[in-house]
């Protein structure tokens, strides 16, 4: 609908209406799970994605309220900016951050060899990006973007990210820079989040907040996916190793090439600092393509290969972690 604009008042408040009824058959599905042994308290990592899972509520109401706006009276399924600006904040810091958040909580101090994390802390960056959401939403971005630095600082500080590993990280089937493009991928969050401070008193063109937002999609969502998904996605595909380390650190080193290339070319380009900054940004786009491919490649060669037979303790597991 958005793209060929055909039955667009029709197709954009229905495929909203189809989202929420999926969130809904997913809720009642997990609402129904129950765990053998006695009832457990909620962790804070679990806080985080249950915190992840609300806004991603949030967001698909929002979503159906402005299709339907639109679709009653506007004359194209275009969001206006102002708005559009208040949805951005929400469906990235309101959902993907809280979610990385709590599932690194749960696996990185035994991936990295991190202390466990801190429980107060990890509940303080929760309220704290809360409020820096609802403040966007609400249209006072000067005060999320600070609220926005501030969770960042201490979800990073509250994970032990930057702190000197306990114990070896346990690199089986990884490469050894694993935990050092984690902890880039924190740095990218936090340059996200002062990014976002200059744009809500400076940006004119857009090309602050652009660069905010792909250093935080990018830099530290998309990389950490990068970095995580070969230590854990052939483990749960059927205890698979994965093809190659070499292929997992190109394909992360190429990508924070990229994004570093994007952010500092997308602000001197778009803000009309220097023309020649837009000589770049097809160049990084190339490179993280690049990097995209031989993720996708080594993942695919990886599941391409017969998974070893698993034990039922190993299965365990597995299904723990």
């Amino acid at each position: 609908g958005n793209v060929s604009l055909w039955n667009w008042r029709v197709l954009l408040p229905l495929s909203a209406a189809a989202e929420l009824a999926a969130f809904f058959i997913f809720f009642i599905t997990v609402s129904t799970h129950r765990r053998g042994g006695p009832r457990r308290a909620i962790e804070a990592w679990m806080g985080l994605v249950i915190g992840s899972t609300a806004g991603f509520l949030i967001l698909l109401l929002f979503n159906a309220a402005i299709a339907t706006y639109l679709a009653i009276g506007a004359e194209t399924p275009e969001f206006p900016h102002w708005l559009d600006q208040r949805f951005l904040v929400l469906a990235t810091w309101g959902v993907p951050v809280l979610a990385v958040w709590g599932f690194n909580a749960r696996w990185l101090p035994a991936f990295m060899g991190l202390q466990p994390a801190s429980s107060k802390g990890l509940v303080s960056a929760l309220v704290v990006c809360g409020l820096g959401v609802t403040s966007a939403v609400l249209g006072n971005f000067r005060l999320a973007a600070a609220l926005l630095v501030v969770a960042s600082v201490t979800a990073a500080v509250a994970l032990n990210i930057f702190d000197r590993a306990r114990r070896p990280a346990n690199l089986q089937g990884v490469h050894p820079s694993f935990p050092i493009f984690v902890r880039f991928c924190y740095g990218w969050l936090v340059i996200a989040a002062l990014l976002s401070m200059w744009a809500a008193s400076a940006d004119r063109n857009g090309g602050i907040w652009g660069a905010s937002r792909h250093a935080l999609t990018v830099g530290f969502l998309a990389s950490m996916i990068f970095a995580i998904g070969p230590r854990i996605l052939p483990a749960f595909c059927g205890g698979r190793q994965l093809f190659s380390a070499r292929l997992m650190f190109a394909a992360c080193s190429l990508l924070s090439l990229g994004c570093l290339l994007r952010v500092a070319s997308e602000i001197p380009a778009y803000e009309g600092f220097a023309q020649a900054a837009w000589h770049v940004l097809p160049l990084s786009a190339v490179v993280e393509l690049i990097a995209v491919s031989l993720f996708a490649l080594n993942l695919a060669l990886t599941l391409a290969h017969p998974a070893a037979p698993v034990s039922d303790s190993r299965l365990y597991t597995i299904s723990r972690a």
